[in-house]
Formats: structure tokens, C-alpha cells, sequence
């Protein structure tokens, strides 16, 4: 009997093949993956491309600021009130200021301490009076006597300052304070990430983690600024307050990290550092940004942590209902994102353990 050759037969089984068969060439294996000369000049001209579009966005928010619906009292007669009004929106623009009027100076003093305005003017038979909250931002302080000072020479009347919320006089300009904003940031980031993929699946532990680690890292600094100054007692409430802007930042980059992986965590890097925190206006002042993006800011944790640093701190006449409810909405979306994560996570692995071996 014949045996006709089929000519698959001739070809070499791979799955007899042994060790010493021959081999697809190295440079064969995974060649549609690797990269082309495309994706190099499309990193050559996008990094730096973005890195310079952040960068204009840092400086443009920096460069001479000037204020932008900020809350300011007047205390003047009605004819010199709609003078200076009028004056104001004229050299200021229209956008500059909030202008709200009192009868009273001690009204205004009251106003300033709640933190319903950032400075007042008063206009009386003795010359003009300028009343500014270093405390709540130096450099808008600088503004409103600018604008005081401004008032008193076009009337040719003396002028005096007086500081109704000042800084610690060991931290008379208040760089410490807001130096001291950046590393809660960085706290917040470092305890997120460090959850998200240090302890990626254990939910418990993240969860420990994002609670904890915020307290411990909120009072530290709260102590830390007490210790240096910075802040005048109130070690307490200003730890919860810092705790709470840790913990929202934390919160989110745990859950963006579980839902998305190590990605998420960069998408969190890229909210909290490089979106929220230029408008923040921790430096200066919310006021002091463009328009909207100063309001934005407020919405965001680093610039809700901030406004409820600065209350608590320096004003506690003020109220924190709306830097609070920020806060803690971003803390709820992380723990959403957190749980989606979870079952995903559980019904991909449940949907592995089912596939036949």
C-alpha cells in the first residue's frame, strides 16, 4: 500500500518541536508593538507643547494681579458714597469691586471678621479711614489701602490704616501660612497614591488608611504652624480643618486609583497639582485670579482647604458651611469611586474563576 504525502504534513510541527527548534527571529517578535518614529516626534513636540501650556497658565494667574468682585465696605456720607463708587468703576473697572455700603464703622469691623468683606473704607469729617484683614491675604490688604489711599488724595484728606484681623506678628506677612498650604497638598497626594497602589485590593486597609493618615498628617502640621508661629493657638480646629483637606484629596486619589489603576492616580496628580492648585489662590487670593477661575478654584479641594484653613485660624467668626460641604463632597465621590472599583474589580475576578482550565 502507498502513502501519499500531504504537503502539511511536511511542515514542521511546533508542537513537536524541542528546545533546539528553530526560533522566530527576536526582531520579528512583537515588531507591530514597538514604537515608531511618529510617536517620537509626537512626544518631541506634545510634552513640551504641555509642560509650556501649564507653565503660561502658572505665570498668567501670577503676574500682576488685580482683584476681581472683591467684597469691599464703604462708610461715607450718600454723596461722597456714589462718588467713590463711580470712581472706583471707572479706574478699577467695573468687575474690581463689590462695593457695599455701611452706616456705621463697627458695622464694617463686624463684616471684615465674618469675612463678608476683604477691607472697608470709611470717609469721615477726620480724612479717610482704610480697615484691611492681613490675615486673610496680605497682598489684597496692599489693595484696598491703594484704593484708600487713592480716595484720600483726590479729596486732599489725611489717611490712616488700621489692620482689624492681622497676621501673627511672627508671621507679619503671612508666607508662613501660605507656605505651609503646598506640603498639605503633597500630604494628601502622597497618602492617596500610597493607598491606591500599595494597597490596591484591600479595601479595608485603604479605607484605614484615607481616615487615619489625614488626622495624623492634619494635627502635625496644625502643631507645626502653632510651634513656629504661624497661627495663634486653635491647634485643634485648624488640624481638623487641614485633616479635612488632606483627607479630600486622599479620598479621590484612592478611589480614582482604584477604579483606574496607576492611571488614576495621575488623573488625580493632574486635578489636585496642576488644575486646582494655581486656582487655589493660596498664594494671594481668590480674588486676585481672572474671572471665573477664581470661583472654580473654590470648588476644588485645594482651594475649598485654603478659605477653611484661613476661617478657622483667623476669622471664627466666620462661617465654613460652604469650604466644608467642598470638602466633603470630594471625600464622598472618592468613596464612590472606591466602591466601583471594588465590585469591578470582584466580578472581573469572579468572571476569571468561572472560565473552564
Amino acid at each position: 500500500m502507498s502513502t501519499e504525502l500531504h504537503p502539511t504534513d511536511a511542515r514542521p510541527s511546533t508542537a513537536r518541536q524541542g528546545p533546539g527548534a528553530a526560533r522566530e527571529p527576536a526582531g520579528a517578535r512583537g515588531a507591530g508593538h514597538s514604537p515608531s518614529w511618529r510617536l517620537v516626534a509626537a512626544m518631541i513636540v506634545g510634552v513640551p507643547t504641555l509642560v509650556v501650556a501649564i507653565a503660561a497658565m502658572f505665570v498668567s494667574l501670577a503676574v500682576d494681579p488685580e482683584p476681581h468682585q472683591a467684597l469691599l465696605g464703604l462708610v461715607a456720607p450718600p454723596p461722597a458714597a456714589t462718588a467713590i463708587e463711580s470712581a472706583l468703576a471707572e479706574r478699577a473697572g467695573a468687575d474690581a469691586f463689590v462695593v457695599e455700603r455701611f452706616t456705621d464703622a463697627d458695622d464694617a469691623r463686624a463684616a471684615i471678621e465674618r469675612r463678608d468683606l476683604v477691607g472697608a473704607i470709611t470717609v469721615g469729617a477726620g480724612g479717610v479711614t482704610v480697615l484691611t484683614a492681613e490675615a486673610g491675604s496680605p497682598v489684597l490688604a496692599q489693595v484696598v489701602v491703594g484704593v484708600g489711599n487713592g480716595i484720600a488724595t483726590a479729596q486732599g484728606v489725611p489717611v490712616a490704616a488700621e489692620s482689624v484681623v492681622p497676621t501673627p506678628e511672627t508671621d507679619a506677612r503671612g508666607t508662613g501660612f501660605a507656605a505651609g498650604l503646598l506640603p498639605l497638598l503633597i500630604a494628601g497626594m502622597a497618602l492617596g497614591g500610597a493607598a491606591a497602589i500599595g494597597l490596591r485590593g484591600r479595601v479595608a486597609m485603604q479605607a484605614t488608611l484615607a481616615v487615619l493618615g489625614p488626622l495624623v498628617a492634619g494635627f502635625g502640621f496644625a502643631a507645626t504652624w502653632s510651634w513656629l508661629g504661624v497661627i495663634d493657638g486653635g491647634v485643634g480646629t485648624v488640624g481638623l480643618a487641614a485633616a479635612l483637606m488632606i483627607g479630600a484629596i486622599t479620598w479621590f486619589t484612592v478611589g480614582a486609583g482604584s477604579l483606574l489603576g496607576t492611571a488614576g492616580v495621575g488623573v488625580s496628580a493632574l486635578v489636585m497639582v496642576l488644575i486646582s492648585n494655581p486656582l487655589s489662590g493660596l498664594a494671594s487670593s481668590p480674588y486676585l485670579l481672572p474671572a471665573p477661575w477664581g470661583t472654580i478654584g473654590q470648588w476644588l479641594p485645594p482651594g475649598a482647604g485654603g478659605t477653611l484653613l484661613r476661617s478657622v485660624a483667623y476669622f471664627p467668626a466666620a462661617s465654613i458651611a460652604a469650604p466644608v460641604a467642598v470638602l466633603a463632597g470630594w471625600i464622598a465621590v472618592g468613596a464612590g469611586l472606591l466602591a466601583l472599583g471594588t465590585v469591578r474589580s470582584r466580578r472581573a475576578d469572579a468572571a476569571g474563576s468561572a472560565v473552564p482550565a
